[in-house]
């Protein structure tokens, strides 16, 4: 087997646009001609080279130069050499190889007792685990709001109110030492209501939603930047405007750019500081003519799309056909104001309606689900055409509960070992996974498993539960729940803390329920609408519809 020059001058310059390396991309090409490889002859060879094909081929030329060099006992004083040299050193250090096989290989008779060879204590299942479900008051409250949200490094909230107007309050021991109200007059006769506010990343712009899709930007103390609109229609079409709504805001790492999904399904992105218009992408209709695929793709032509940021200048977005299109945000020419937006590829995607869409920012791997069979998918950047499966029956998954109703919630717990996802559905089903081997580490019916709450609580077990809220701390130790009865229960999905239990025990570890009076609980206006973390884990805010929204404390 060999490379030609031609050959690795080509992946050189794949590698370059993949890494959004256009410039360079193009000045390298222009040097040597590498793009010409691309015709008839090899189109079958082109066909099967994956994305990220030429960092693959390095990490493998690696791991055989280290083989190479430790059989050869080689220690010569290269750059190569000395790096090979660390990594074998590092793979045969005693010490390290000693404590691996401490935590690999036990006796079963070790296991049993919870201890391991340096005699350290393990929990062995939710009869040995000592722990405290806690039933907590509201710290604070405010105002029926239907959105808020937590500045990104203090104590500032921020939420929404169907009046058309938002506050902005900051917090101190406890209590609002300072407000700013901000407002979105009311359009058409039609009350303005503040449906969604998002901070940026750097905290520097406040996004609220309002009617008709509006976007206003304000400053954090509450000064007016700028206005838009994602609906732009034809000033002489005879048809009237149709009411719309914002119904996704998501931010890219460095708040460069934001992109927006409307409930007509118009994506747009917008530059991050400025909120001037980069690109609108307008909802993609299914091709009537299409056969069997037209037909899925009418069937969820009515579904919201969604979208995930795939690094500061790519993102992921579903389409109609639920499939998955990548774009690129390319920065302007030389001369050129405005940035562009490309469409680079696509993932197959889904038989029915893409509902969520979370990316794992440290092994990149990307997670889909569908609301309507309840599939779980996760795809990896080194494929874009295959996918690992959850959800699923298999050898490996004994004592999995399958998630029989809407996914909810999917979360990366963050792990510098493993890709962990946490999928929760509406019936109150937490499945937690590897998500790189599709194995499950946790499978609990969250409401029904006594053992999940601490003996005084265990009134809150409940068959009829349904969840529609749920939100990771920033830490990403807690799961914060919301149900049907707008009652708010917060779950350790911190691993590290379990041992060798029952798969099915997942610790409830905090419990806030409402105070809902019985002429308010049959009313269909009063419910749980948002929940959010604060920056620091340790409060909760919960924003509710027909009663007064709560600040609860997190110890």
């Amino acid at each position: 087997m060999s490379l030609t020059s031609q050959e690795l001058n080509y992946l050189i310059w794949r590698y370059f646009q993949e890494a959004g390396y256009d410039l360079s991309a193009f000045t390298f090409d222009r040097q040597s001609q590498c793009s010409k490889y691309e015709h008839a002859e090899n189109e079958r060879i082109i066909e099967k080279i994956a994305p990220g094909c030429l960092v693959d081929l390095v990490q493998k030329g690696i791991l055989y130069t280290i083989a190479e060099a430790d059989a050869k006992d080689d220690s010569d004083y290269t750059l190569l050499g000395a790096l090979v040299q660390q990594e074998i050193t590092n793979l045969s250090d005693t010490n390290f190889s000693k404590t691996k096989n401490q935590k690999r290989f036990q006796l079963k008779s070790e296991v049993e007792n919870g201890k391991q060879g340096d005699d350290m204590e393990l929990d062995n299942g939710p009869d040995n685990v000592s722990f405290e479900t806690k039933e907590v008051s509201k710290l604070l409250d405010f105002s029926s709001s239907l959105s808020c949200d937590w500045y990104p490094t203090s104590e500032v909230l921020a939420y929404g109110k169907p009046n058309g107007s938002a506050i902005i309050n900051a917090i101190n021991d406890g209590k609002f030492v300072e407000s700013v109200e901000i407002n979105h007059p009311d359009l058409l006769n039609i009350k303005n209501e503040i449906n969604m506010v998002s901070w940026s990343p750097l905290g520097n712009l406040l996004l609220t939603a309002g009617a008709f899709s509006e976007i206003r930007a304000w400053s954090p103390d509450g000064r007016l930047k700028n206005i838009a609109n994602t609906v732009f229609e034809d000033i002489n079409a005879e048809n009237e405007i149709k009411q719309s709504l914002i119904t996704n805001i998501l931010w890219n790492k460095s708040g460069k750019f934001v992109i927006t999904i409307d409930s007509a399904n118009n994506t747009t992105v917008w530059d991050g500081v400025t909120l001037s218009l980069v690109r609108q992408i307008k909802n993609e209709e299914p091709n009537d003519s299409a056969g069997a695929a037209g037909a899925a793709g009418a069937a969820g032509a009515g579904a919201v799309q969604t979208a995930c940021w795939l690094s500061e200048d790519k993102f992921a977005l579903t389409t109609a056909t639920q499939g998955i299109k990548i774009y690129d945000i390319i920065q302007p020419h030389v001369g050129v104001n405005s940035f562009e937006v490309q469409p680079i590829g696509s993932l197959p995607g889904h038989q029915n309606h893409i509902s969520l869409m979370k990316l794992n920012e440290f092994s990149k791997l990307l997670v889909t689900c569908s609301d309507f069979d309840y599939e779980i998918k996760v795809w990896s950047s080194s494929s874009a055409h295959t996918s690992l499966d959850l959800n699923v029956k298999s050898e490996k998954n004994q004592g999995l509960k399958l998630h029989g109703s809407p996914i909810i919630g999917l979360h990366w717990i963050p792990n510098t070992e493993k890709s962990i996802l946490a999928s929760l559905s509406m019936e109150g089903i937490l499945n937690i996974w590897d998500a790189e081997s599709g194995e499950t580490i946790k499978s609990s019916e969250l409401f029904k498993n006594a053992d999940n709450f601490s003996a005084d609580l265990r009134h809150h077990v409940s068959k009829d539960v349904l969840l529609f809220n749920s939100v990771l701390s920033p830490n990403g130790k807690l799961l914060a729940v919301g149900d049907d009865f707008g009652k708010i229960s917060v779950w350790d999905v911190n691993l590290e803390g379990y041992g060798y239990e029952d798969k099915s025990f997942v610790r409830c570890v905090v419990i806030y329920t409402p105070d809902i009076a019985e002429s308010e609980e049959r009313e269909s206006t009063v419910g749980l609408s948002d929940l959010r973390w604060d920056h620091e884990s340790k409060m909760l805010a919960a924003s509710y519809i027909g009663i007064e929204s709560v600040i609860i404390s997190i110890v």
